[in-house]
């Protein structure tokens, strides 16, 4: 008969997992209210904190798909070294539940130690080979399409399990793969 190991999780920290949860929960219908940046800098705190207790988040990284985005950033990018170090940085700031990338293009610069169009031609450079998405949302107040918001494609990296990670796989755009000659669809 196989043993089962079983952390012990005592229960203050128990207790504040559960708070964590709670607190995401509550903060969820004041997302449109609040402003995105706010929002966001909340739940991403909140989300390091029970990761921090956890030791480390989670994300399931194909590393196929990973080393495809590493190679065609190294052999393609006009920036490849920062865009290496942007790659990496999108995923200690993913938010766990929806997969988004949690820092805007000031703050990616800002870490990073380049110019904001440094980083928006290197983000562009993510989407163009699917290997992020961006959305816009218009704030109320704000002139101009909106905030972009990024997200990594779920055949890349995804905190789903089962029948979700399928879902979100199969609508999520296949990378493009180099091939000699040009790019083409990956997997």
């Amino acid at each position: 008969m196989a043993a089962t190991i079983t952390r012990l999780t005592p229960k203050p920290e128990r207790l504040r997992q559960d708070q964590a949860d709670l607190l995401r929960q509550a903060l969820l219908p004041f997302e449109e209210q609040m402003p995105a940046d706010a929002f966001r800098a909340v739940i991403g705190l909140i989300d390091r904190q029970t990761a921090s207790r956890k030791r480390w988040t989670f994300v399931m990284l194909s590393p196929e798909q990973n080393a495809i985005v590493v190679d065609y950033l190294a052999e393609h990018s006009k920036r490849p070294l920062t865009a290496l170090r942007v790659w990496a940085l999108c995923f200690k700031h993913l938010r766990t539940d929806t997969g988004e990338i949690l820092l805007n293009r000031e703050e990616i610069a800002e870490k990073i130690g380049q110019p904001s169009r440094t980083i928006s031609e290197i983000m562009s450079e993510l989407v163009a080979f699917k290997a992020i998405s961006r959305t816009r949302k218009k704030l109320g107040g704000m002139k101009g399409p909106g905030m972009v918001h990024y997200f990594m494609n779920p055949n890349v990296a995804t905190h789903l399990t089962g029948s979700e990670r399928d879902v979100a796989q199969e609508e999520a755009p296949p990378l493009l793969v180099l091939m000699e000659g040009g790019l083409s669809k990956g997997c």
